[in-house]
């Protein structure tokens, strides 16, 4: 999939997402879409990778096509907002920034020890060896770029009034306030997915700037040595004409061989100690030539290997079909034949939390999936007469109470004998370990609750659980969900 069709659907996400009473765009329009792309994808088994991503890509067609129609200055925005930054607005300001910057000093003297263009060069070689070394010792530098990029995002957007944003019409207020809020989470949507194309076109650019940069230096050191007479000489309070010959020889010896100029000798390199001078025409072509060797084609390959990761990158998107949102979307395709089991241990949850609790789980597993309330288990009971090896597929969401305290003898007892029979399916039926927080928040304060759930958390650590812990009132269903689908046991391979 490629960036122009996995952003626009992450824009209707985040349009979606920023109008859950369906204000803007209806329930009936959503309905059509679904509908349309059903009919469409039809071909494709419904529940397979391809399959939904197919139903997803068409419903966002049909979805675009009302707000192409309905507000025609959103889509027009989105595309404005899409719009690449071209190189030459990078490379024009650094060539000319080059062509600026006098390579070969500010007198007409050339200090071959301290020739400007050293520096650039140095700088780069340590720009080449970090390039090359952090992969090689295993550290990631994307984490802290992403987010020092991110801050500097965010403020930016900011301080633009959210860029092309902030001039969309909509009629009210709150149509205003849709728009914006839908801007703010499509940033964050897209630099989450998409923060490796970012991150691969900028080092293109930084890289095409240095290369125009340092193209620049060297013509303007032509530039300046067509019309001035500049003299080579070097000074130094602690090297030797021998020490000093060595340094140049090992800097310039393969610009000189490749140029076909003899390379001074000791005694030429002691006569243009200061006060001492010569001409500074051979030095200019041998550090031009290393400039170009050293940072020009070095730079072009390095962009080169960015602009095709890039364009990898731009070009194999690939949806997060496990993100609630993606879930919830192809539940009703999904479940056929799952038997879900919503088992409390030793207690009885609220209706609010069951009805909760199934809500959630049809949209994990699918709404073709039975749903089934079992009656609580008794304190100590360790057999499942519904769940046997040879029953079709099984989600067992076994609810615990937080207000108890977790035992090994008991709890532990209940997980292992559980697992012992999801073992014996090999892979067909799962577990999820549910945390019920509500019956603890009445008698506990917010510091007994985290250190109970961590008890929990570390009983559960013994079986290679983890928790879903929820509270009917407070967690959202895109919550649960999350946590839920990260929380399968045994996790789907």
């Amino acid at each position: 999939m490629n960036s122009t069709q996995f952003s626009k659907i992450l824009f209707i996400q985040a349009l979606e997402q920023s109008d859950p009473q369906a204000q803007y765009i209806p329930f009936s329009n959503r309905q059509q879409a679904n509908q349309h792309a059903k009919k469409i994808s039809s071909h494709l088994p419904p529940s397979s990778s391809e399959g939904s991503i197919q139903f997803i890509t068409h419903r966002t067609e049909s979805l675009w096509n009302f707000l192409s129609s309905s507000y025609p200055t959103i889509t027009e925005s989105f595309r404005g907002a899409q719009a690449d930054l071209p190189s030459f607005m990078v490379v024009v300001p650094a060539f000319a920034a080059g062509l600026l910057i006098n390579g070969l000093g500010t007198s007409q003297r050339v200090n071959l020890l301290n020739f400007p263009l050293l520096l650039l060069l140095l700088w780069n070689i340590g720009i080449y060896a970090l390039t090359l070394l952090i992969p090689l010792l295993g550290k990631d530098p994307t984490g802290p770029l992403l987010r020092s990029m991110s801050t500097g995002l965010a403020k930016l957007s900011e301080m633009l009034g959210k860029g092309p944003w902030q001039h969309v019409v909509l009629p009210g207020s709150t149509g205003r306030e849709w728009v914006l809020q839908s801007a703010e989470r499509f940033m964050n949507l897209w630099w989450i997915q998409g923060h490796p194309v970012i991150i691969s076109r900028v080092r293109h650019l930084l890289h095409l700037g240095a290369t125009c940069v340092a193209l620049g230096i060297i013509l303007s050191m032509y530039f300046r040595g067509l019309v001035l007479d500049y003299r080579a000489t070097w000074e130094s309070t602690f090297l030797l004409p021998a020490q000093v010959h060595t340094i140049l020889h090992g800097l310039l010896g393969p610009a000189a061989w490749l140029l076909g100029f003899p390379f001074p000798r000791v005694e030429d390199i002691a006569q243009l100690q200061a006060p001492g001078h010569g001409s500074a025409a051979p030095w200019i072509h041998m550090w031009a030539l290393t400039g170009f060797a050293g940072i020009v084609l070095p730079r072009l390959i390095f962009a080169w290997i960015s602009a095709r990761s890039a364009r990898k990158a731009a070009e194999s998107f690939t949806l997060p079909l496990d993100e609630p949102y993606y879930l919830q979307l192809l539940t009703t395709d999904r479940g056929r034949g799952i038997q879900i089991e919503i088992v409390p241990y030793s207690y009885q949850p609220s209706q609010a939390a069951l009805e909760f609790l199934g809500k959630c789980l049809l949209d994990l597993i699918g709404n073709q999936a039975t749903l089934h309330w079992r009656e609580p288990l008794p304190y100590g009971q360790e057999s499942f007469p519904w769940l046997t090896p040879t029953s079709s597929p099984q989600t067992v969401a076994i609810v615990c109470n937080l207000a108890q305290t977790p035992e090994v003898e008991v709890h532990g007892e209940v997980f292992r004998a559980l697992q012992a029979h999801m073992e014996a399916t090999k892979g067909q039926h799962q577990l999820l370990l549910i945390l019920d927080q509500e019956p603890y928040r009445h008698v506990a304060d917010p510091v007994q609750m985290i250190e109970r759930q961590q008890t929990w958390q570390r009983l559960a650590d013994d079986y290679h659980l983890q928790i879903v812990a929820f509270d009917a009132r407070e967690t959202s269903r895109d919550q649960l969900l999350r946590k839920a689908h990260a929380a399968l046991w045994p996790p789907r391979r």
